[in-house]
């Protein structure tokens, strides 16, 4: 098996793209091939090793998603199996060829293959029916069709009903949300594109998944939850001001001043080492006033007096929002949160590479909702005029 090969041989393996896995004879039912894949939002998934853009409109703009982590390498595997000799079964929508061999494309890693859960997120979309509606159109199409109508371009994805029609897909969201909501967003953009073909967009459709189960408290977050969609509530007690967070780096050649743009990956400049024109050796220097920048906003939230023991003192968790979450909530709202636990190492000093062994945890969150409309200490105008009823009655008295 690949785990019995030396560790310098599958660094090797692992360092050349097209290369087979080492140990796997030509006689041998599976072959590995690794590619890297952009997983910049909506992600370009497909069922064949080639990469096809997300469906959309000509007019329609892609749009990064940040609180997915942004741009990023990952690795794709093309399974390449004879029959159900590895007791995979054969996927309808897997590529089939003359052989008899199907290839179906799983993420590195992960137990995410591409095109099952293209297929079983396309027939929740298209088949799910809410409770109390036995006929009729399914329950998101529906949402489609506002959509297509309010142009608001962000889908909100129940994870009850997800768990209701499917808990294996229901499973894959909450393990592994930075390679399943990108999945998310092709099926719902391409099932968009088919039934409003002629209707523009200001950017190409977001899932927001929401509703998943919910953690007790904030004092239940350990650290399996790293990396997995959770839902948590609280009190907002802060909302910072806004942070420009930039996205894409523009460069110029200070030699020949071509110019080139690169994205950020995981808050990182990739910086050119060479100009591509002159093929100069850092001569590339950044041109702050043309990248491009996106809203940010740190918020704080601190669990609810309910679910804090008596004696305790609260705990706080950081929460991280971007572009149309931003500003959505306020000081003294009470909300409930999903979003993405995130866990980052703290330098010890800026100009070193040494981190502390404690990680600083944080929350980037995908959905917003307000359990309850009036803010704390907020009187409503019932409770306003009842209060107004009584000072004229004293002051007649």
């Amino acid at each position: 098996s690949p785990a019995a090969q030396p560790l310098s041989q599958r660094r090797r393996m692992e360092q050349s793209p097209g290369s087979l896995v080492a140990g796997l004879g030509a006689t041998s039912p599976a072959v590995y091939r690794s590619s890297e894949v952009d997983l910049s939002s909506p992600m370009t998934f497909a069922t064949s090793p080639a990469s096809i853009r997300t469906p959309r409109s000509a007019a329609t703009p892609r749009r990064r998603r940040t609180e997915l982590g942004g741009a990023g390498d990952r690795r794709e595997l093309a399974l390449t199996t004879e029959g159900s000799e590895l007791g995979l079964s054969t996927d309808p929508g897997a590529v089939t060829s003359d052989g008899g061999t199907t290839s179906r494309v799983v993420i590195w890693g992960t137990s995410v293959v591409i095109a099952e859960t293209q297929q079983q997120f396309r027939r929740f979309i298209n088949q799910y029916i809410d409770d109390g509606e036995t006929e009729g159109e399914s329950y998101y199409i529906q949402r489609l069709e506002e959509l297509a109508i309010s142009e608001e371009p962000f889908l909100d994805i129940s994870c009850e009903h997800l768990n209701r029609f499917s808990h294996d897909l229901y499973h894959q969201l909450v393990q592994y949300p930075q390679e399943v909501v990108p999945v998310f967003d092709f099926v719902v953009n391409d099932i968009f594109q088919e039934r409003f073909p002629d209707v523009t967009l200001s950017h190409q459709i977001m899932t927001r998944p929401f509703n998943t189960e919910k953690t007790s408290n904030m004092r239940a977050l350990n650290p399996t939850d790293i990396d997995q969609l959770i839902t948590i509530c609280g009190m907002v007690i802060r909302c910072s001001n806004l942070i420009p967070e930039m996205t894409e780096a523009f460069f110029s050649c200070y030699v020949c001043q071509k110019s080139s743009s690169c994205e950020i990956e995981k808050g990182r400049i990739l910086e050119p080492a060479v100009c591509a024109n002159c093929e100069t050796r850092h001569s590339m220097s950044i041109i702050h006033n043309r990248c491009t920048f996106s809203d940010k906003q740190m918020i704080k939230l601190q669990e609810a007096p309910d679910d804090m023991p008596a004696g305790e003192t609260p705990h706080t968790v950081v929460l991280y929002a971007y572009g149309k979450l931003v500003d959505q909530v306020n000081p003294g709202d009470r909300i409930t949160v999903t979003g993405v636990y995130r866990a980052a190492p703290v330098r010890l000093n800026p100009r070193q590479r040494n981190v502390k062994a404690v990680y600083r945890t944080y929350i980037d969150v995908v959905h917003f909702r307000k359990d309850d409309q009036h803010r704390l200490r907020e009187i409503s105008d019932e409770k306003r005029k009842k209060y107004r009823l009584r000072l004229c009655v004293d002051t007649t008295a």
